[in-house]
């Protein structure tokens, strides 16, 4: 007999747990596996068409402004127009970046210092979480400026992205075949500019530019769309364990895929 689950009553730290889970029991039910994007692909020579180290990072810069209101702005690292694979702005030797820790959260330290303050260097390529497309096998990295949000821990076995499968707004989202090989990340931010640090929370992971679950490159032609809900854990006021927020954006991998530059 089949268990009757109360969601409403459910912990939203386990919700994100079940749903992740019934996601890819229904994709892989109708022969999609739905993959948790810390699958580890890069570096596996089980996966030979998941082994080009990304030159690139799309980047996602999210805090609450002091009006309450969620400001996000988008980045794209090193610079130049990304669905652009002709962009003179766009050099041919741009340098590997390895899958480090401490070599990501530098260069996200960066990245949002740059974001705090609204800068130009690189400059924004969007806004809202709207209009979001990738066509770079790069890194994808989302990063919340805010003291008391965190995002869920991978390395507590919560997922802290969730690829959902469900008609949403009228579009149906694929399940995950190409995101994967991802890391928490906590940078140290500097505090009103000075020399003390304390941590910003973010999740950073690849996004191979797959069209399907045997690794072929996405081509030319219509696009594939993703949907996922984003899980961060909130400090209440006063203390306390806090709740979990759910986002829920989405994006779409535009072929051809642009690979990095030969190493």
């Amino acid at each position: 007999m089949n268990e009757l689950v109360d969601y409403h009553r459910m912990p939203l730290d386990e919700y994100a747990t079940r749903l992740a889970n019934l996601q890819s029991e229904l994709a892989a039910a109708v022969g999609a596996p739905n993959y948790p994007i810390d699958t580890v692909r890069l570096g596996d020579p089980a996966y030979p068409h998941h082994q080009l180290v990304p030159c690139s990072i799309y980047f996602y810069y999210i805090r609450i402004n002091t009006d309450g209101k969620l400001y996000v702005t988008h980045y794209f690292y090193p610079g130049g127009d990304p669905n652009d694979p002709n962009n003179p702005a766009n050099p041919a030797d741009w340098p590997a970046i390895p899958r480090d820790r401490l070599a990501l959260e530098n260069i996200l330290r960066d990245l949002a210092l740059n974001a705090r303050q609204n800068g130009a260097n690189p400059p924004p390529i969007g806004t809202r979480f709207e209009d979001i497309s990738w066509r770079r096998k790069s890194y994808l990295a989302f990063f919340i400026d805010e003291l008391n949000w965190k995002l869920h821990k991978l390395a507590n076995g919560d997922p802290c992205i969730v690829f959902i499968t469900e008609p949403k707004d009228g579009k149906i989202g694929m399940e995950n075949h190409t995101f994967f090989d991802a890391m928490d990340l906590d940078v140290a931010m500097p505090i009103n500019g000075g020399s003390a640090t304390d941590l910003r929370s973010a999740v950073v992971f690849i996004d191979h530019m797959k069209a399907d679950d045997a690794g072929n490159d996405l081509g030319a032609g219509g696009g594939q769309f993703f949907q996922f809900k984003m899980y961060f854990d909130v400090a209440f006021a006063g203390g306390g364990t806090g709740m979990t927020v759910i986002f829920d954006p989405g994006g779409t991998n535009q072929g051809p895929s642009v690979p990095p530059p030969p190493s």
